[in-house]
């Protein structure tokens, strides 16, 4: 057993995988302008299990449950609420702690676990066995995964099987006596081009005749066949730029093109159960969507916070206007993380294994989705126009016109023309740039739509045990 330095997953990455982002072939991604800060972001995870702080290591290490040796708590199949709690806990510390999500084992342990309680369900023993034996590798080489779960879907209104263009969901093509044959594509795949094993879920429930589209499995990066193709995104720093002392924290997504891709069969979870498709897809958005409403709490409440620090740098923080969507915004941020906290303590039991509370995870999720522009909004309102045509560094750096903004760009007397700027830039970040469109989109699709969100939560709820108290209110029989 072993808990990898960042260098050796750096290292690990240097295996002939197939990259390309705007146009070119990457054969180093650790070494390329937008590519290496994912693969630092990712990095920085590795270093809270080598923190000298006790306690941080403490939450992020756990022990092996039969040898006892040193593992990634994220390996730890949830059993119990405190595991489902530790989760969270850990999420959130390595965004306050990193100053970014280093989605390594987050995702592919979701995949993990739905595989687990899935198998379960179909009483399947070598499905079981498979999964199990994947995750001792897994804990054994402290390995980076990724989820793919989204097909490209072509046609929308039409069914797996009925595309113009049967790849359009992938599915299996050739079935041996060591494995099958895989092609198809997964796209959104949030830091795909850089871990090392690949875990994959069906994206929707198939109906009968479509048992080829349900397969689950796992594969490594740079299989024969894999080719990933990488969204645009930000590099380091910029000389333009007011920010703090921490590096740039960003995830590239991508998508991944299974061309004839060969899985042995000890690495399949799932072959043609076309009936249990969506328990997969379904157990595995509700733990997806628990770790989407943890690491979006920290998150949310850094945009909150430049909420109130801009109200103070411009003297408006006592104005009963700005201080009603304060409390607005406190709200939100309060709902989210109460609902967080609530889905780890009221799990649903799968056998042995703790499911975040579907019903409550889901409301958590569209609270977040549905209520985020106006978060922005208002955080918008209260900061001003000068977020959007705010002078950068380099003007800041001329002595030319130096003077001119430390004397206009001022605010409130109590704060510098310098911290006001830095309060602004990192406002901008979060409102008013490519980086917080680009969030407003994948706040509304990621971890599923609201629509979808909307599914789990009326296939939860009690709606007959609504309906029956009514009924007794009003004297109606049953």
């Amino acid at each position: 057993m072993g808990l990898r330095t960042p260098q050796q997953y750096k290292d690990s990455l240097k295996d002939g995988r197939r990259v390309y982002i705007r146009g070119e072939r990457v054969d180093d991604i650790t070494q390329h302008p937008i590519l290496g800060v994912t693969c630092d972001t990712i990095a920085a995870g590795y270093e809270l299990t080598q923190s000298p702080d006790a306690e941080v290591r403490d939450l992020f290490v756990a022990p092996h449950p039969v040898t006892g040796e040193p593992i990634n708590r994220f390996f730890i199949t949830p059993r119990t609420k405190e595991d489902l709690a530790n989760r969270t806990k850990m999420i959130q510390r390595s965004i306050e702690l990193t100053g970014g999500l280093p989605f390594g084992k987050d995702i592919g342990t979701d995949c993990l676990n739905a595989a687990f309680v899935v198998a379960g369900q179909m009483k399947k023993q070598k499905y079981q066995e498979n999964a199990m034996n994947f995750l001792e590798y897994l804990r054994a080489n402290d390995l980076h995964t990724c989820g793919a779960v989204t097909c490209v879907k072509g046609n929308r209104s039409k069914e797996p099987s009925k595309q113009k263009h049967p790849d359009y969901y992938l599915h299996v093509v050739d079935r041996t006596e060591k494995g099958i044959v895989v092609k198809g594509a997964k796209i959104h795949i949030t830091s795909a081009p850089a871990a090392n094993e690949i875990i994959v879920v069906p994206t929707r429930q198939m109906r009968e005749g479509e048992g080829d589209y349900a397969v689950s499995f796992a594969v490594p990066a740079n299989a024969p066949g894999i080719t990933f193709i990488c969204r645009g995104g930000r590099g380091q720093w910029t000389p333009h730029e007011f920010h703090g002392e921490r590096p740039v924290r960003e995830l590239t997504e991508a998508m991944i093109v299974f061309d004839h891709v060969f899985v042995p069969w000890e690495r399949v979870f799932m072959c043609g159960e076309w009936q249990y498709s969506m328990l997969l897809a379904y157990t595995f958005a509700t733990f997806h969507r628990f770790t989407a409403i943890s690491y979006k709490v920290p998150a949310v409440e850094v945009m909150a916070g430049c909420a109130v620090a801009m109200a103070k740098y411009n003297g408006l923080f006592n104005v009963s206007h700005i201080r009603d969507k304060l409390a607005d915004i406190a709200g939100y941020v309060e709902t989210l993380r109460a609902l967080a906290n609530a889905a780890a303590q009221n799990p649903v039991m799968y056998g042995d294994i703790a499911v975040p509370n579907p019903l409550i995870t889901n409301m958590a999720k569209l609270h977040f989705a549905n209520n985020y522009h106006q978060f922005v909004k208002l955080i918008q309102d209260i900061s001003g126009g000068i977020i959007a045509t705010c002078p950068d560094k380099k003007d800041w750096e001329n002595p030319e016109i130096h003077e001119y903004l430390e004397h206009y760009l001022g605010g409130a007397e109590q704060y510098s023309t310098l911290d006001r700027l830095k309060m602004i830039h990192e406002t901008m970040r979060h409102v008013c740039s490519h980086e917080s469109a680009f969030h407003e989109v994948t706040t509304v699709h990621a971890e599923g739509s609201m629509a979808a969100q909307k599914m789990m939560i009326l296939a939860e709820a009690p709606l007959n045990r609504y309906e029956t108290m009514a009924k007794r209110a009003a004297g109606v029989e049953e």
